[in-house]
C-alpha cells in the first residue's frame, strides 16, 4: 500500500478516535443533552484543526531534519514545537467559534479557559509526536540495518570474486611451468598438456561468474587435470574415483576438488620418489556432502599452513556456507593424507 495513503488513513483514524473520545466524555460528564449542534460542530472543528496542524508540523519536522537529531537535541525542540503548535491550534479554534462563525451555547472566552484548552491539546500532540518519532526511528533503524546487511553482502560478493580471481592465475602459473619443462624434451606430451589446459581454462572462465557448480561438472575437470598431471608424472601417478551417484547434482564451489587434488600432488606425491596414488571419494551423510581426497604419503609440519589455493577455498566456504561447512587436512591410516570437505546439502 502507498505510504502516503497509509499516513492519511492513520491520521484520520487516530484523530477520529480522539473525536469519539471527546464526544464520549461529554456524554458521560454532561449528559446527552450536551450533544447539541454547537458542541458537535466544535468537536469536529477540533478534529479538523488537529489533522491540519499535525500535518503541517510533520512537514516542518521533515524540512528541519529533526529525525537525524539525537534524543538530547530532539526532545527540547519537540516540546517547544508542540507548545507553540497547541497555542496556534487553540487560537485558530477560538478565532472561528467566537468571531468568524460564532457558536451559540458555548462558554464565554477567558484566558484561563484558553490556557486549559492549550494544555489539553499539548498533551494530545505530545502523544502524537511520540508515536510519530517512534515510528520514524524504527524505520530509520530498520533502514540502517538493511543498508548494513546490503553492504556486508556486497563486501562478501567482492571478497568472493577476489578470491576466485586469485585462484585462476595461481593454477595457470603451475600449469604453464609444467608445459615449459616439457616443450623441448617431449613436445608431444606438451601438446597434450596444452589441450588439457585449454579444457581447464574453458571451465574456469565458464564458471568464474558462478558461486557454485554441480559436482559432476567439477569431477570432469578434475579428470582433465589428473590426465594433465599424469603426463608429467608418467607412471608415478595413479588415481581413482568413488563418486556416490546422488552427490553428482549437489552444488559446490568451482575448482574446490581440483584445488584439493592439486594440493595432494604438489605437497604429497611430488615429494615421493616413486610417486603414489590419489583417491577422490564423495558421499552423502546426514544431509551433508562429504568429499575426501586421499593421497599416499605423510604430511609433515603444521597442517594449518596451507597454500594460497586452500586458504582461498576455506574463505570461499565461509562466505558461501558460513559455519556449516568444514575443511580438514590430516594424516590418516596406512600412510595417507586426507583432505576433507563437508558442505551442507542445498
Amino acid at each position: 500500500m502507498n505510504r502516503k495513503l497509509i499516513y492519511w488513513l492513520c491520521q484520520i483514524l487516530g484523530w477520529g478516535l480522539y473525536l469519539v473520545f471527546l464526544l464520549g466524555m461529554m456524554t458521560i460528564f454532561s449528559g446527552q443533552e450536551s450533544l447539541n449542534t454547537s458542541s458537535i460542530i466544535l468537536q469536529f472543528l477540533v478534529f479538523a484543526s488537529l489533522i491540519l496542524y499535525s500535518h503541517l508540523f510533520r512537514i516542518y519536522i521533515k524540512r528541519k531534519k529533526w529525525i537525524d537529531l539525537n534524543v538530547t537535541r530532539l526532545i527540547p525542540r519537540a516540546i517547544i514545537g508542540v507548545l507553540i503548535l497547541s497555542t496556534i491550534v487553540q487560537a485558530t479554534i477560538h478565532l472561528i467559534i467566537y468571531h468568524l462563525i460564532p457558536l451559540t451555547g458555548i462558554t464565554p472566552f477567558s484566558w484561563s479557559g484558553f490556557a486549559a484548552y492549550v494544555f489539553n491539546v499539548f498533551i494530545v500532540l505530545i502523544l502524537w509526536s511520540a508515536i510519530y518519532f517512534a515510528i520514524k526511528f524504527i524505520e530509520k533503524n530498520r533502514k540502517t540495518e538493511l543498508e548494513k546487511l546490503e553492504l556486508k553482502t556486497a563486501l562478501q560478493e567482492a571478497e568472493l570474486m577476489v578470491l576466485k580471481n586469485q585462484i585462476n592465475p595461481h593454477f595457470l602459473f603451475n600449469a604453464l611451468n609444467n608445459i615449459r619443462s616439457l616443450i623441448l624434451i617431449e613436445p608431444e606430451k606438451a601438446r597434450k598438456m596444452v589441450t588439457h589446459i585449454s579444457d581447464l581454462l574453458r571451465y574456469s572462465i565458464q564458471f568464474n561468474a558462478s558461486e557454485k557448480v554441480d559436482l559432476k561438472d567439477e569431477i570432469e575437470i578434475v579428470k582433465d587435470y589428473l590426465e594433465l598431471e599424469s603426463i608429467q608424472y608418467a607412471n608415478r601417478l595413479n588415481y581413482s574415483f568413488e563418486i556416490d551417484p546422488p552427490t553428482e547434482t549437489i552444488s559446490i564451489p568451482p575448482m574446490a576438488i581440483q584445488l584439493l587434488v592439486e594440493n595432494a600432488i604438489k605437497h604429497g606425491l611430488s615429494v615421493q620418489k616413486h610417486g603414489g596414488t590419489i583417491l577422490i571419494k564423495t558421499r552423502l551423510k546426514e544431509d551433508s556432502l562429504h568429499i575426501d581426497v586421499i593421497n599416499s604419503g605423510e604430511m609433515k609440519g603444521d597442517p594449518k599452513r596451507e597454500g594460497i589455493g586452500l586458504k582461498n577455498l576455506v574463505e570461499r566456504m565461509k562466505i558461501l556456507f558460513g559455519p556449516f561447512a568444514e575443511f580438514k587436512l590430516e594424516n590418516t591410516a596406512d600412510q595417507t593424507v586426507t583432505a576433507s570437505l563437508k558442505i551442507p546439502k542445498a
